[in-house]
């Protein structure tokens, strides 16, 4: 019994690719300049679930609404500055 093996030639590279490749945004881990810091919190399971839940028919991470909260909150307690 012999074993035959068919051998085709290499597909062409396509050029298209290796544009997408050289032109595409960064990742985000490659935008950041410093290294963040994470934040551990506790929180009620029936509260967690409804935060999933919320996320999850939003379409978003919990990280991400998190930190939009974060920084609205921060953004709220801004002082105005006085006028002279």
């Amino acid at each position: 019994m012999s074993k035959k093996i068919t051998m085709t030639a290499r597909p062409r590279a396509k050029p298209e690719i290796d544009k997408w490749v050289e032109t595409r945004e960064p990742a985000v881990a490659e935008k950041l300049a410093v290294k963040p810091k994470r934040l551990t919190i506790d929180i009620d399971p029936s509260l967690h679930k409804r935060l999933k839940m919320s996320c999850v028919n939003r379409d978003i991470q919990i990280a991400d609404l998190i930190r939009t909260l974060i920084e609205r909150e921060l953004d709220s307690q801004k002082s105005p500055t006085p006028e002279r």
